[in-house]
């Protein structure tokens, strides 16, 4: 059986540590995740049987801050391991598609933060794909199209980008391509150029959240794949479900620009406490219990670290593709970044304190427009952009 140590999780997660410690990830060090049932649930050869793109459905707790699931095989050799980005996740249940590679065996879940769980007891198996006979048509077979994004919630700058998983059935190999469009107003933002793929392997597109270099607006997007097979038979991702759906369907996400920095219950400050309060208040505070954890609004490089003074432990991010510094006052801690450190959307960053000059746990929240913060930038309210990411993130 394969032995999952705190290295292997930190390679399967894909991150760098800092420092000699695993990375954090996110917002919180969630428990321990449990599997304690395996099933397949699509394009399956039977309900424990399962082919490279079936989607299977892993059941237990602690499962909501998986991000990777792990097709160990039965060898026992990390070098037979497969890993796989979970689609739909709850506390109780996740899905996640079979990639491509992937050998019968045990599953096992790892969480943002780097929390492993045991090899699952049930193994799934897994088998060479059967592609069934297709209604004949003229010029054959009419392909056939499945599809799942990796998250519901991407976030620009943040770890994981936006990823579809995608495989075309069909008798022979297809030409396919796929188009990025924004559900708003159908515009294409982004387009993968097509490409020969075998029927039945599992392929990935990922999208960093830009297009020709902007960052693109905050709304739903969809991933739309076209496939095409030899005798000119066309199917799309898009006309295989019913149009009169809901815009939230497999293929589609929720891309955001930045995540609300405390992750816990919270109050907003009155008075002295808002921007240009007292004898020039220059942020926002936000009450929060110490020990609160708190995350980078938006991903950047770490501008300025220090300890003590008024501010106290305090944290300024540059943030990345825009000319706002992002300042964290207050920090119960030594921020857990270091001047330079490049700095990912949600990733830990410290805890609600009361260090410094400051009255009560809380966060001093300052946004500065460039050149940046003490650089000839200056200050304005962050109080209209903290309200508007609390409510979404």
């Amino acid at each position: 059986m394969t032995v999952v140590t705190a290295a292997l999780a930190a390679l399967v997660l894909g991150a760098q540590p800092a420092r000699g410690q695993l990375p954090t990830g996110g917002a919180f060090a969630s428990p321990t995740p449990v599997i304690s049932s395996v099933v397949c649930r699509a394009a399956c050869a039977g309900i424990a049987v399962a082919t490279q793109g079936s989607t299977v459905e892993v059941s237990g707790r602690n499962l909501a801050a998986v991000r990777t699931v792990v097709f160990l095989g039965r060898g026992g050799r990390s070098s037979d391991d497969v890993s796989s980005v979970p689609g739909r996740t709850t506390g109780a249940v996740l899905r996640v598609r079979v990639p491509e590679g992937a050998r019968s065996g045990p599953l096992l879940a790892v969480n943002a933060d780097a929390a492993v769980s045991a090899p699952s007891r049930v193994a799934i198996e897994v088998v060479a794909e059967r592609t069934p006979a297709l209604a004949p048509r003229r010029g054959g077979g009419r392909p056939r199209i499945a599809a799942e994004v990796s998250g519901r919630k991407v976030f620009f700058g943040g770890h994981r980008k936006a990823q579809l998983s995608y495989l075309v059935k069909a008798p022979t190999a297809v030409e396919a391509s796929v188009d990025l469009i924004r559900q708003e107003d159908g515009v294409a933002v982004d387009h993968w150029a097509a490409r020969q793929i075998e029927p039945g392997a599992v392929r990935t597109v990922e999208w960093d959240g830009t297009s020709g270099g902007r960052v693109q607006p905050e709304g739903r997007y969809e991933f739309r794949v076209t496939a095409r097979d030899a005798g000119g038979a066309i199917a799309t991702s898009a006309s295989q479900r019913a149009r009169a759906a809901v815009a939230e369907n497999e293929t589609s996400f929720v891309f955001l620009r930045h995540k609300f920095p405390i992750r816990g219950v919270h109050e907003y400050a009155e008075g002295a406490g808002r921007f240009g309060g007292g004898r020039g208040h220059q942020g926002q505070d936000v009450f929060a219990e110490c020990g609160t954890p708190l995350v980078a609004a938006r991903g950047g490089v770490v501008r300025w670290r220090r300890m003590g003074g008024a501010a106290g432990n305090h944290v300024v991010i540059d943030g990345e593709q825009t000319d706002v510094d992002y300042a964290y006052m207050h920090l119960r801690d030594p921020a857990l970044v270091a001047r330079g450190d490049r700095v990912y959307t949600g990733q830990l960053i410290g805890f609600v304190g009361d260090t410094g000059r400051a009255s009560g746990c809380h966060l001093h929240f300052e946004m500065w427009s460039g050149p940046g913060w003490y650089d000839g930038g200056e200050p304005f309210d962050p109080l209209g952009y903290l309200r508007a990411w609390d409510g979404r993130t």
